[in-house]
């Protein structure tokens, strides 16, 4: 019973050390408001695979990809640019992230879910940013900025706010009065220079969404560990973050094409509410499902009460392991050798 339940919010700290075999997909999505809070802002997404090999060769860097945004004030794209399909890109000016968004995706650029892109990566992450952004003003109170964003009907929404959650007011707003967002360390180890992907300057309020997946194989089947956070910077700190979410994600996928899901354990690292805590469990959902078929299949199965809305959306970027598992192929059958390299 949810009262007997505690909240224990810990971070899991920076990515784990590189394992030789693996390729790591890291990206950010990062905003900011370099003129002010009542002015257009920006979305700087960052996205890289990197491959480690097995035995001294040296890390070397499979792909990247990058996209600036800069949205209004009513969250529309302003303009968009980035590293791939820029014409194309410039066209989504007017659209909202999310479902305007994804649909012209589909419709002009499809081989970029199709192939589950870096660049599609940082694109379908725009409707998380955004959602997400105004958490960036979280304590800057000195702004006259009091968690706007924090206060609108959710009830419904997700499993943490089914009617009578304690995790609701009695007018159906996030209760934020008993929310736990607590300060942790950036999630940098300062041991390994490479272990993300380089990440762009936001001076002044801002709000990171942050993802890591790890893949190797083992026992003939692919193991990954994938790991998402949001956050929000602190005035005057760079030592300290406030976390709003973090999850970790344990799964082992068959090493075939059909890439089904065998075993998936989720870890609940920083969430709101006790009530949060149901949402590991929706994760089972999954299991003997092909990841080909998870973008679908998480708004299908775990929708509203049925599912967390950031947990989804993390369950939803597993099927980008479709694409890391191909470029793990590759860099394991060529060898070190004939991949352009970086140190490290």
């Amino acid at each position: 019973m949810i009262q007997d339940v505690t909240l224990a919010n810990r971070t899991a700290g920076p990515p784990p050390q590189r394992k030789p075999g693996s390729l790591r997909r890291t990206s950010s999505m990062q905003t900011f408001w370099p003129e002010g809070e009542t002015a257009p802002w920006m979305i700087a997404g960052r996205a890289r695979d990197i491959y480690t090999p097995i035995g001294s060769g040296q890390a070397q860097v499979l792909d990247t990809a990058d996209i600036d945004a800069r949205m209004s004030t009513e969250r529309r794209i302003v303009a968009l640019g980035g590293s791939n399909h820029r014409e194309t890109l410039a066209g989504f000016v007017g659209l909202s992230p999310g479902g305007q968004l994804r649909k012209a995706m589909a419709a002009q650029i499809p081989e970029e879910a199709e192939q589950n892109s870096l660049l599609h990566r940082l694109l379908d992450d725009m409707a998380g940013a955004t959602f997400m952004s105004m958490s960036g003003w979280y304590d800057w109170q000195e702004a006259g900025h009091v968690k706007v964003g924090f206060q609108q009907p959710v009830v419904g929404v997700c499993i943490s706010f089914s009617p009578g959650s304690e995790a609701l007011t009695p007018e159906g707003f996030n209760n934020e009065a008993i929310a736990d967002h607590p300060f942790f360390p950036p999630p940098f180890s300062g041991v390994d220079p490479i272990e993300w992907h380089e990440f762009a300057a936001t001076p002044g309020p801002n709000a990171w969404r942050l993802r890591r997946t790890d893949m190797h194989r083992s026992d003939g089947q692919l193991v990954v560990d994938a790991w998402f956070q949001d956050s929000s910077v602190l005035p005057g700190r760079s030592d300290m973050r406030r976390i709003f979410h973090e999850y970790s994600i344990r799964a082992t996928f068959d090493d075939d094409s059909m890439l089904r899901l065998r075993s998936v354990d989720v870890t609940p690292r920083v969430l709101p509410f006790r009530t949060c805590l149901a949402a590991p469990d929706t994760a089972r959902a999954l299991v003997g499902r092909s990841a080909l078929e998870f973008r679908g299949l998480v708004v299908e199965l775990l929708a509203g009460t049925s599912g967390c809305t950031h947990l989804n959306d993390m369950l939803r970027s597993l099927q980008d392991v479709a694409a890391i598992a191909a470029r793990l192929r590759v860099a394991d059958s060529v060898g070190a050798v004939s991949l352009p390299s970086i140190a490290g």
